[in-house]
C-alpha cells in the first residue's frame, strides 16, 4: 500500500470529526460521518448532550466544551502563541438549552475548521519540512479527538440503552 504521509495525517485529523474522508479507507471511525464528532453529537438531543452519565461525571456537552477549547489552544500555540491553560474550565458548560447546544456546535465546527485550515496549507510540504510543533500538534489532536469521540459515542450508548 503507497502511503502520502503528510495528507494521510491531515486526512486522520479530518476523519475524527468528518468520518471517512477517503472512499474504503479509514482508520480510527467506522466510515460514515455519523461515527465522527461532529455527526456524533448532531444526533444528541440538548437535554441529553447537557445530562452527565453519573454525578461529578463530564457530559458530552463538557466533552464537546473541551475539544473546542484543545482546538483553539492548538490553532494559538501553532502560529507560536504559548496561552496559559484552564484545562479544568475546558469542561464547563452554561446552562442547558437547544440554543446553547446548537451554538457550541457552531464554535466546535469553527475551531475545528481552523486548525483544519492550518494544516490543509502545509499539505503539500514535505512532513520533514514542518516545525516540529506542527507534527506533534497534529499527532496529539488526531489521538486526543479519538478519545473524545470513543467518549462521546459511549455516552451515546448510554443515552440510547437507558
Amino acid at each position: 500500500m503507497e502511503i502520502d504521509l503528510t495528507p494521510t495525517l491531515i486526512d486522520m485529523y479530518r476523519e475524527t470529526f468528518e468520518g471517512e474522508v477517503r472512499p474504503n479507507w479509514v482508520w480510527i471511525v467506522t466510515g460514515p460521518a455519523e461515527a465522527s464528532v461532529l455527526g456524533s453529537l448532531a444526533t444528541v438531543s440538548a437535554d441529553d448532550a447537557y445530562t452527565p452519565p453519573a454525578p461529578g461525571r463530564n457530559s458530552i456537552a463538557a466533552h464537546a466544551s473541551h475539544l473546542k477549547y484543545t482546538l483553539e489552544l492548538t490553532l494559538k500555540r501553532l502560529h507560536g502563541e504559548n496561552p496559559s491553560v484552564d484545562w479544568e474550565g475546558s469542561f464547563k458548560v452554561g446552562a442547558p438549552s437547544p440554543v446553547a447546544w446548537e451554538q457550541l456546535q457552531k464554535e466546535l465546527r469553527v475551531a475545528y475548521d481552523g486548525v483544519l485550515a492550518f494544516y490543509n496549507e502545509q499539505r503539500d510540504r514535505p512532513i520533514s519540512k514542518w516545525q516540529p510543533i506542527q507534527v506533534a500538534g497534529l499527532v496529539a489532536m488526531t489521538g486526543h479527538n479519538a478519545y473524545h469521540l470513543g467518549a462521546i459515542r459511549q455516552l451515546i450508548l448510554n443515552l440510547r440503552g437507558r
